[in-house]
């Protein structure tokens, strides 16, 4: 088998060059580049043209949601494999939506992540348990509502966490001031954001808070 080219991207040095390391005495990889934001990825991609990317989520100036956003669309063939700390279920949907082939976390044990890049190298997709648990209740939450038929309410497509976002928008915080809150990054209040913004054909903030007091999640301003 060809040796497989893996460009590992992540901010924090220190755990980039561990999995470099790790990656170093593994016979058929090669760890051909790294990259320490979602921009300097999209950079060293172009050049080397890696099999496979280890893409970190929250990273300045570039995060690696948008980063897979635009690799899938400049190099398609390229395969991303998301390793984060991230157990939010809105970055799982939005990385496998933009085009990640895989979504594993940081506590993952290093055969266990030498055998992800092997399988997705090979056209496979890999998700660890806990994430990939979340990715079935999603379908079998879809599928109901579905089943319910179109005059379902809208909100029931919300999960937990979006209600608690569009809450929190509604009651007028920031999207830092959301995350402080939630104990999440702002990054990923913007991916809750986006998805809450689609699933209910919302254009803005306005209209997000006009539909949470409709909705009763919040109460109406005196």
């Amino acid at each position: 088998m060809e040796t497989i080219k893996v460009l590992v991207v992540d901010d924090h040095t220190l755990f980039r060059r561990g999995i470099t390391a790790v990656l170093a005495h593994q016979e058929g990889l090669e760890v051909v580049g790294e990259a320490l934001d979602g921009l300097e990825a999209i950079q060293k991609a172009n050049e080397i043209v890696p099999d496979v990317i280890l893409m970190d989520l929250n990273m300045p100036r570039c995060s690696g949601l948008e980063a897979i956003q635009a690799l899938q669309t400049e190099m398609p063939q390229v395969n991303i494999l998301v390793l984060t700390v991230s157990k939010d279920e809105a970055d799982l949907f939005a990385a496998i939506k933009f085009g990640a082939r895989g979504y594993i976390l940081k506590n993952t044990e290093p055969e266990e992540l030498i055998h992800a890049i092997s399988n997705i190298a090979q056209g496979g997709v890999v998700v660890s348990p806990m994430m990939a648990t979340k990715l079935l209740t999603e379908f079998k939450d879809l599928t109901a509502g579905a089943e319910k038929g179109a005059t379902a309410e809208v909100n029931t497509a919300l999960s937990p966490r979006e209600e608690e976002v569009l809450q929190k928008v509604a009651q007028g915080a920031t999207n830092k001031e959301v995350g402080d809150s939630l104990f999440i990054s702002e990054n990923t209040v913007k991916t809750h954001l986006s998805s809450i913004m689609e699933k209910l054909h919302l254009a803005n903030r306005s209209q997000a808070t006009a539909y949470a007091v409709k909705k009763g999640l919040v109460p109406p301003k005196e």
